[in-house]
């Protein structure tokens, strides 16, 4: 079984950052040697210091879930999913949590159209409650003079929405990842969620 902490370094432009320990060995060793970039100073996805809560619930979304590709760490400066973006493919089982490969995303394929037509009038991703909620601005038409009202008045809203049915679907595709290595560390789950959880704010909890 592999061993996951946290810990603080000091980065190569010399501040403090929190970083991954895998194994007693920093994430980012890891990740220079397969792809040479400054990856020690990326933040850890986990201490959600998202600016928007529509990023925050975005998180949320993607903790809860047992078998995906997880965004671990995140440009410190723009934690908004549109800058790097380092994922884990992960896989949890009743006792172990298994990060299979880390991996890149590759935002060339993002279409920023393709975002819009998947936020507040992606209606085939509509619940009961989202008609009742939602139904004014269900079929409102991207760009228009009202479409450009409602987001306006309901970022948040619009921006989650924009990531679970555009974003997510894109960082699970594996035409969208450059996979940096395969690392197979398996971790004991108990540990794992507990770590987690100390690390993860209210808004994940």
């Amino acid at each position: 079984m592999n061993t996951l902490e946290i810990e603080n370094i000091i980065t190569s432009n010399g501040f403090e950052n929190e970083a991954f320990i895998i194994d007693k060995k920093p994430i980012h060793e890891y990740l220079n040697e397969a792809d040479r970039e400054h990856f020690d100073l990326l933040q850890i996805t986990w201490n959600g210091e998202f600016e928007n809560d529509g990023d925050a619930r975005f998180m949320r979304f993607l903790m809860q879930k047992d078998k995906l590709n997880l965004p671990i760490l995140s440009c410190p400066e723009d934690m908004d999913f549109s800058c790097i973006v380092i994922v884990a493919d992960i896989e949890k089982t009743e006792n172990t949590v298994l990060w299979k490969r880390i991996g890149r995303i590759n935002h060339s394929i993002e279409n920023r159209q393709k975002q819009k037509e998947h936020g507040i009038v992606f209606v085939d991703s509509y619940s009961d409650e989202d008609w009742i909620t939602y139904r004014d601005a269900a079929f409102l038409k991207v760009d228009s003079y009202e479409w450009n009202e409602w987001i306006s008045s309901n970022w948040s809203e619009e921006l989650y929405r924009r990531h679970i049915n555009y974003t997510f679907p894109c960082y699970q595709n594996e035409k969208n990842i450059n996979w940096l290595f395969e690392c197979n560390w398996k971790f004991d789950r108990e540990k794992y969620e507990k770590l987690a959880t100390s690390y993860i704010p209210h808004w994940i909890k």
